[in-house]
């Protein structure tokens, strides 16, 4: 099959939908798919989110939907192109459940299957002096990583691993990503900032658990990138990263003290949460390959084989 990703950048892989885009074009490739330019005689186009004036709208073509923009102010500007594409599109694939049931639940059914994201797993050797030591001198680490705003819940993420800290005292928290929104003076908490791919690998490897508390996410990459590395997640009950954990034994679920139905909200106003006991030293032994970028890409085939062949 010749197929066109649209609204993808190739070369620039490192926001959350272009990372992805990437992976699966990579592993279609290997499959012996032929991935083309819109200007090349496509079979049919995979857009992502929403799609741009390359598209051709007389050819057929699927769309990849992550979401959609929820937040009152927000909800009839941003996802007019959104909209469009879900009206339109020959299929949808949702990345979560819980992607599916709110673009459902404010649009109406249609025909689509939520097919998840993967990574690719690798057995990488972790080469960093200091996360080597880290290691070595911890009896817990834990890590977190984003693009950090307000739903994301750095703050909670933080009091949690305070919280864990005082049943296990050796335990130390690395944040990585862009623009932190909570930053404490603590010994025990390292902000990296942004960090190259192969090293945020390398801090996955080192950890025993990934804390991603945020609200109403939509399962996102750096939670595949934690499992692939084995690395299980504790997560909140709200959005589509729970779907992950039980998934393939991937972690703990933390019940959201509210349950969202799917209204309109401001997700940068997310509401705190009660951690109660939580079982940090009987780690689950994640399956990876529930997480992989080959299931995600025989998946992804099977539906164009189905809908396009």
């Amino acid at each position: 099959m010749k197929i066109y990703f649209d609204n993808v950048n190739f070369e620039q892989p490192h926001t959350g939908p272009n990372c992805f885009a990437t992976r699966l074009a990579e592993q279609l490739s290997y499959m012996g798919h032929e991935i083309v330019d819109h200007n090349d005689d496509y079979d049919f186009a995979l857009v992502f989110i929403e799609p741009t004036s390359r598209l051709n709208t007389k050819k057929p073509f699927a769309l990849r939907l992550d979401g959609v923009w929820f937040r009152p102010d927000e909800f009839h500007t941003k996802n007019v192109g959104i909209k469009w594409a879900y009206e339109n599109a020959k299929h949808v694939l949702w990345q979560s459940e819980f992607d599916k049931n709110m673009s459902v639940h404010h649009w109406g059914d249609r025909i689509g299957t939520v097919v998840r994201n993967g990574a690719k797993i690798d057995d990488i050797e972790v080469r960093s002096e200091a996360l080597l030591e880290l290691r070595e001198k911890n009896d817990y680490i834990f890590s977190c990583s984003s693009n950090w705003h307000p739903q994301k819940r750095l703050k909670e993420n933080i009091r949690l691993f305070q919280e864990i800290r005082k049943a296990h005292p050796k335990s130390k928290l690395i944040v990585m990503g862009n623009n932190p929104d909570h930053v404490i003076s603590d010994p025990n908490i390292f902000y990296t900032g942004s960090l190259r791919h192969d090293l945020c690998a390398e801090v996955f490897k080192i950890s025993d658990w990934m804390i991603h508390l945020a609200w109403l996410d939509h399962a996102p990459n750096v939670c595949y990138e934690s499992l692939r590395m084995g690395t299980p997640i504790i997560c909140s009950s709200e959005g589509g990263t729970k779907e992950l954990v039980s998934l393939g034994n991937g972690g703990i679920v933390l019940p959201d003290q509210k349950s969202y139905q799917y209204e309109l909200t401001n997700y940068d106003n997310p509401p705190s949460l009660s951690f109660g006991e939580i079982d940090i030293a009987s780690k689950p032994l994640v399956d990876k390959e529930q997480y992989s970028i080959e299931k995600s890409a025989k998946a992804y085939e099977a539906v164009f084989k189905e809908v396009f062949g």
